[in-house]
This record gives structure tokens, sequence and C-alpha cells, in this order.
């Protein structure tokens, strides 16, 4: 950064050597402040230099005139922006505190030349000289990037668990109905046995389902604690395969969809609790199902890799928007499903396996070419060999 002895007046109260060696000392501490800092050195704010802090910041070089009206007429490397659009000339900040003759604190959004945003809170002060002609102004910034971010994401939590909380009631609310029903008959009945049979088998099905949301909400907090607890032992992963498949099977049926299990012919070993792994690869199954039209597919494969064990589940269903697929294993994250089809569940499945899986000393990985073109989970997990 170059400091121009004439911004700071003139030199009658001290030697030139001395005034020289403080502005020179004043230099360095600038430049190497870690404090993002600019000075304007004209009135036109068509001379700016960075320090090093605010070059970075800028994705500039610090020896760069960073004026968005440089006098040689070159394009500025980057733009002022308050929600989105540019800030006119007029009003930005260096402009306006000189115009105005007051300091000016500004919340703006520095838009570098890779397109890249900042979230800025920019101070800047006019600069006088002895006569109190406004000579320039200095500017600090303070990057407040990461704790936009940071709120941004503190506020998607907040809304996902609030629909969290919205499937939550819905799902509990659904079973009470029929069994309400159902007791009503039990009482009309006179004791008919044909209709105790139809009330009975109706109030098994709803308390199977309130308890199955009852496990799910366990899960919840045992994710939320870090509290789950794995049974491991040696087992044959094609095991495990044919009960998740035991489990998803009605389902893939009242869909009327088609169901392709591809496992290797011989055993493959791994370390795993045969239950919470078993659940994991059901939950795949079932988003799969979810997300699939009737007479889509859905594929099951396990196969050795390279030392792994490698299990997908693939289906043609809506697919994943790019935009939603670095969350989709987000606690309450759902899709939206295009199929027309409520949101059911409580958005946890993808969560859980995901936990489950990275408890087995595995990963899971979502794929998805973009809407309309199904997905695909890959899940890894370390062979057991004795």
């Amino acid at each position: 950064m170059a400091i121009s002895f004439e911004l700071f007046g003139s030199a009658s109260d001290v030697g030139a050597d001395e005034l020289r060696n403080r502005l020179r000392r004043l230099e360095a501490l600038i430049d190497h402040a870690p404090v993002p800092i600019a000075i304007a050195h004209d009135p036109a704010c068509r001379m700016i230099s960075a320090n090093e802090a605010l070059a970075g910041l800028l994705g500039v070089s610090a020896e760069d005139n960073i004026s968005l009206t440089p006098p040689d007429g070159q394009a500025p490397k980057y733009r002022i922006q308050r929600d989105g659009t540019d800030v006119p000339v007029r009003e930005l900040p260096m402009q306006y505190a000189i115009a105005h003759r007051k300091p000016v604190r500004n919340n703006i959004e520095i838009v570098r030349a890779d397109g890249t945003v900042r979230y800025i809170q920019n101070d800047v002060e006019p600069l006088y000289d002895s006569d109190g002609t406004v000579v320039g102004c200095v500017s600090v910034c303070v990057d407040n990037t990461e704790q936009r971010r940071a709120e941004r994401l503190l506020r998607e939590a907040d809304r996902r668990k609030d629909e969290f909380l919205a499937s939550l009631s819905h799902e509990l609310r659904n079973p009470l109905v029929p069994l309400r029903n159902a007791l009503d008959e039990l009482r009309r009945s006179g004791g008919d046995p044909l209709v105790a049979g139809r009330a009975y088998a109706v109030m098994e099905r709803q308390l199977f389902h309130l308890g199955r949301l009852t496990d799910d909400l366990l899960d919840v907090s045992r994710i939320t604690r870090n509290t789950i607890d794995l049974r491991r032992e040696r087992i044959d992963i094609r095991v495990v395969l044919h009960s998740a498949v035991e489990t998803t099977q009605p389902l893939i049926a009242v869909a009327g969809q088609i169901l392709t299990v591809d496992m290797p012919r011989e055993s493959v070993w791994v370390h795993a609790d045969f239950t919470r792994l078993a659940q994991a690869i059901s939950n795949l199954m079932n988003n799969a199902v979810k997300y699939t039209p009737r007479g889509g597919r859905v594929t099951l494969r396990a196969a050795d890799d390279d030392g792994d064990v490698m299990i997908s589940v693939s289906d043609t269903g809506v697919g994943i928007a790019p935009s939603v697929l670095p969350h989709i294993f987000d606690m309450f994250m759902q899709g939206e499903n295009p199929l027309g089809q409520p949101r059911d569940g409580l958005g946890i499945g993808l969560t859980l396996a995901r936990r489950l899986i990275e408890l087995h000393d595995g990963r899971i990985q979502a794929m998805s070419d973009g809407p309309g073109t199904g997905a695909t989970f890959v899940i890894r997990l370390p062979r057991s060999d004795r």
C-alpha cells in the first residue's frame, strides 16, 4: 500500500525526515494488519489502495488500484452490492462518506472477480488536512461471511425442525382415527367374531405403526446423544441383505415396482450388528420405493470390491436435485416428491442410515444426475476375513 505524504498534511510540527519515518511505520502497520483496510488517496476515490488482508479478501494484488472508478478506465475487479443489486457510484461507501463529510457504517456484499460473494461490515471515516478539507478516507472491513453462512444454516435447520414437528404431529394423529373407529365397531358388534376380527386387525396394524414411529423417535434421540450401541459379530452380508429385502418387499409389491437383487454367490463376511445394518439398508430401499413411480425399478447389489464390501441401492425414480444432494443425509431433510404423494415418515431414514454405516467403520455416498434420472446410494464396509 502506498500512503501519500500529502494525505497527512504538512510537516510544520515535525521534521520531514521524522514525518517520513512515521509514515513508513504507519504504512507497515496498515499493510500487515489482520483487518482488511483501504485508503482513498483523493476525494474522488479514483486511487484506492488495499492492505494485504483486504487484497486477499478481494482476490487481487496488494499493488493494484482497487478503485471502482479508476482514472485509466479499466474495468473494476470486483463489485459492491446490497441485497444482490449493484450500488450506484454516488452511494458507494467511500464516496458517500466523503460527499457527506461523516463516518458511515454499511453492510455490503463484495462480489469478487470469480463470482464468489463475501458479506462485509464496512466502516468508512473521511480524512481531512490541516485546513479541514476532505482529502480522502479510510475504510475498515469485517468479513461476516462465515457468520452469515452459519445463520443461514441455523435458519434452515430450524425450518426443517418445524417441518419435522408438523410431520410428527400428522404421523401420530393418523393412527388414532382408525383405532377409535375399531373400538366403536367393537362396542356396537354385540360380540360378533367377524367384526371383532376386523377391528383387532386394524388395531394391530395401527399399533405397529405407532411402535415404528416411537422407535424412530428413540433413534433420533440416540443419534443426537451419540448413544447408538452396536452388537457386532462376524456375519455373512447376504443374510443381512435377505433380511432387508424381506422388510421392504411388501412396500415394493404395493407400489407396483420391480425389485432386482444381485448378490455374491459365496459368503462375504463383515463385522457388524445384524439388526442395525439390515435397518440401514432397509431405510435406503424404503427411500428408493418412496421416490420411484409405479412400474419403476429398485435394484439392490452387493459385491467384493478391492477388500471392501460394496452395497448399492439404486432406483429409476425422481432423482435428486443438485441443490439437495449435498444435504440429503441431513436430519429431517425430505426432498420434494413430484409423484404427487404426500410427505410421509419423519425424514430421518437417510440420516440414521449414514450414522449406522459410519458406526460400522464404513461410508455412504449419494449420487444422482438430477431430477428424473433416479438415484444411487453406495455403501462401503470393510471386509472381515476372520
